[in-house]
C-alpha cells in the first residue's frame, strides 16, 4: 500500500467513523491493520534515509556545501535529534550487515535500530572487541532478536549492557563504562526562540542521585481543596529541576537557608531604553525581557551593567536588595512553604511583593515564599500577591482563573484545621 493509499485510508475512517465513537469490530481490525502498515511504511522511509545519510558521509556531500552533515540533515528538515541517529544508523549499517538487512527490508523501527547499534557500540567499547568479532557477531544477532521479540530499545540497550559487563576484564580496578565518571559530558545549545535545550552522558551513580531526586521532587502535589496537581509529568520534572538548581545554588553558599542563592547573574543593561533594538542581555543566553529581569532581581545575585550605544560598560549596579539573614528566615517561617502551591520553603525564592523595580523595600511585610514556577506566574500570568490586614501575604488570581479576582490566603492559612482559624 503506497503512502497515498495511507492517507486516503485515514481520511475515510475519520470521516465515516471518527464523530460517531461507534466501536465496530470491522472497524477496529481496519484500523489497526492500517496503523501496522504505515509503521512498515515508515521503517522503509526511515531505512531508505539512512542508506542516504551514510552515502552522503561517504562521497562528502555536507563538506561540499560547507556544513556538518547533521546540519545538512537539519537544513533540509530532519529534527537534529533523528539527524544524529541517522548518521549513527549510517555508520552502524556499514559494518552491522545484519542491522544493515533490516534498515534496508523496513523490517524494524529505526528507533530499535538505533538501540542495537548503540548496544552493539557500547559493547565494543567496553570489551575492546573488534567489530568483526564473534562476540560482536552474536550480539547483533541476539539484540536483533530483543527487538524482534518485542522488547523496548531501552531494554535492548540495557541487555547490551550486561553483556559488557559479563564480557568485561576480570581486572577489578577498571571501572565498567556504565560507572565511570571521568566519561561524564553534558552540552547544551539555545534554540532560535532563545530556550535553552541540552543534552548529558552521565555514569549510573550520578545518573541515580539525578533521577532519583527529580522523582521526589516531581510527585504530584494536590491543590489546597484536594484536587490533583494539573501539571502533567515532563512539567512537574522541569520544575522540579528548577527547584533543584535553586536548592544546589544556596547549599553552595555558608548560608544556606539565610543567604540567596550563591551564584551570580550578570545583567546587562542598554542606557538608551528609547531604542526599539535595546533589551536587557543574560551573560550566556542573551537578550532578556523586562518580565525576566525583575523576576531575576527577586531572589538572585545580579550585577547590573550599564553600557552606550557602542556597548561600552558605564555603570555598574550592586543594590543590596536580597532577602538575606534574619530578615529572610522570618518570612520562611511566617510561610513554611510556597504561598501560592505549597512547595518546600527550601527550594522556594522570596518574592518582592512591591517590585523592587517599584520601589519596593527589602522587608519582611514586602516578601514572601514563591517556588519558581509560581514565581514566574506572579511575574507573568496575572496572579497578584497582596500582604494582607492579618499580615500574611494573599493571592489575588487572574481574571481567566476567577473574573471575580477573589483574594485567597496563602497555602498554609488556606489548609488550616477548625482549631486554627485566620485572623481577622
Amino acid at each position: 500500500m503506497t503512502g497515498g493509499s495511507f492517507i486516503a485510508l485515514a481520511d475515510r475512517l475519520v470521516d465515516e467513523f471518527g464523530s460517531q465513537g461507534t466501536v465496530v469490530a470491522d472497524v477496529d481490525t481496519e484500523i489497526v491493520a492500517a496503523i501496522r502498515g504505515a509503521v512498515a511504511l515508515r521503517a522503509v522511509v526511515d531505512g531508505v534515509l539512512t542508506r542516504l545519510t551514510s552515502q552522503a558521509e561517504r562521497v562528502g556531500v555536507a563538506s561540499h556545501c560547507g556544513m556538518s552533515l547533521r546540519e545538512l540533515l537539519a537544513a533540509n528538515g530532519v529534527a537534529p535529534a533523528v539527524a544524529s541517529r541517522l548518521i549513527r544508523l549510517g555508520r552502524a549499517a556499514e559494518v552491522l550487515p545484519v542491522l544493515a538487512r533490516y534498515a534496508r527490508d523496513g523490517g524494524m523501527s529505526a528507533e530499535h535500530l538505533d538501540a542495537v547499534a548503540r548496544g552493539v557500540d557500547h559493547v565494543a567499547r567496553r570489551t575492546g572487541e573488534a567489530l568483526d568479532s564473534e562476540v560482536v557477531s552474536n550480539l547483533e544477532r541476539r539484540l536483533i532478536g530483543c527487538a524482534v521479540a518485542g522488547k523496548t530499545p531501552s531494554e535492548i540497550v540495557d541487555d547490551a549492557r550486561a553483556v559488557a559487563i559479563a564480557h568485561s576484564p576480570a581486572d577489578p580496578s577498571v571501572l565498567p563504562v556504565a560507572e565511570d565518571p571521568a566519561l561524564n559530558e553534558l552540552g547544551w545549545s539555545q534554540s532560535g526562540d532563545g530556550r535553552l535545550t541540552g543534552e548529558f552522558d552521565l555514569d549510573v551513580a550520578t545518573g541515580e542521585r539525578l533521577v532519583t531526586a527529580l522523582d521526589a521532587a516531581s510527585r504530584p502535589r494536590p491543590e489546597p481543596d484536594g484536587s490533583p496537581d494539573p501539571r502533567p509529568v515532563a512539567r512537574r520534572r522541569a520544575d522540579a529541576f528548577a527547584q533543584l538548581l535553586e536548592a544546589g545554588t544556596r547549599g553552595l553558599s555558608p548560608d544556606a537557608l539565610s543567604g540567596p542563592p550563591s551564584t551570580e547573574v550578570i545583567v546587562t543593561v542598554p542606557l538608551d531604553e528609547a531604542d526599539p533594538a535595546s533589551a536587557a542581555r543574560l551573560n550566556w543566553l542573551g537578550p532578556i525581557s523586562d518580565l525576566a529581569a525583575r523576576l531575576l532581581a527577586c531572589d538572585a545575585r545580579v550585577v547590573g551593567i550599564g553600557v552606550d550605544l557602542n556597548g561600552a560598560p558605564v555603570s555598574v549596579a550592586a543594590q543590596k536588595r536580597l532577602f538575606t539573614g534574619t530578615t529572610r528566615k522570618i518570612v520562611l517561617t511566617r510561610d513554611r512553604c510556597c504561598v501560592k502551591c505549597g512547595a518546600p520553603a527550601s527550594r522556594c525564592d522570596v518574592h518582592h511583593i512591591i517590585h523592587v523595580a517599584d520601589g519596593g523595600p527589602t522587608t519582611v511585610d514586602n516578601g514572601c515564599v514563591l517556588c519558581r514556577s509560581c514565581h514566574v506566574a506572579v511575574h507573568t500570568a496575572g496572579w497578584d500577591i497582596v500582604m494582607g490586614h492579618d499580615r500574611h501575604p494573599w493571592l489575588i488570581p487572574p481574571p481567566t482563573v476567577d473574573p471575580r479576582r477573589t483574594p485567597q490566603p496563602a497555602y498554609t492559612r488556606r489548609t488550616l484545621t477548625a482549631m486554627e482559624p485566620i485572623a481577622a
